[in-house]
C-alpha cells in the first residue's frame, strides 16, 4: 500500500464517523434497515437536560423518542411519585437513567379506575415487592402487573421507558 493511499484511509476512518454522528438531530440516522435509529448518549444527555429544564413542579415529564410496530420508546423524568397502575395488554421494560426512586410491584391495587387503552390506575398498591432503581437497573413489568414509582422529597428520576404491545391511542 503506498504511503498516500494509507494516508487516505486513515483520514476516512477519522472523519467518517464525525460526518455519520455529528449531527445534532434528535437520534443518529445512519445506514441499515428501515426504523433503524441510534441515540447516541450525547443526545439522550441533552434530552434528559431539556426535560430536567422542563419539570418545574410537574408529577411527570417526558419525550416520544420513537414509536414503532409493536413497541414505543420514550425518556422520563418524574418529579414525585406515580399513580400506581396496571396495564392488561402492554409490557413495561424502564431503564433507570438518572436519580433514584422505589419500584412497588405486585400487590393490589387500590381504588382502582378503568382507563382507555386497557389500563387501571389506583391510589397506591396494598402489598407487592418494593425495590430501590438507581442508574444503570433494567426492571421488567409484564401484563396485569400492579406497579408503581415512588420518588422521595427533592427528588427527580429519569429513565428510559420501552412499551411492549401498547395499546393504540384512540
Amino acid at each position: 500500500m503506498t504511503k498516500r493511499l494509507r494516508t487516505v484511509l486513515i483520514v476516512l476512518i477519522f472523519l467518517l464517523p464525525i460526518s455519520l454522528f455529528g449531527q445534532s438531530d434528535t437520534s443518529l440516522s445512519v445506514a441499515g434497515p428501515e426504523d433503524y435509529v441510534l441515540w447516541s448518549a450525547a443526545v439522550v444527555d441533552a434530552a434528559a437536560d431539556r426535560l430536567e429544564q422542563s419539570l418545574g413542579d410537574k408529577a411527570l415529564v417526558w419525550e416520544t423518542i420513537g414509536n414503532y410496530a409493536g413497541h414505543s420508546v420514550y425518556l422520563v423524568l418524574r418529579g414525585s411519585t406515580s399513580r400506581a397502575e396496571i396495564h392488561d395488554t402492554e409490557s413495561d421494560v424502564q431503564i433507570s437513567i438518572r436519580g433514584k426512586a422505589t419500584s412497588v410491584v405486585g400487590g393490589v391495587l387500590l381504588d382502582p379506575e378503568s382507563l382507555p387503552r386497557k389500563q387501571q390506575r389506583g391510589t397506591a398498591i396494598e402489598g407487592g415487592a418494593r425495590q430501590e432503581l438507581t442508574p444503570g437497573d433494567i426492571m421488567h413489568i409484564p401484563p396485569g402487573a400492579p406497579h408503581q414509582l415512588l420518588i422521595g422529597p427533592e427528588e427527580d428520576y429519569l429513565y428510559l421507558l420501552i412499551k411492549i404491545d401498547e395499546e393504540p391511542l384512540q
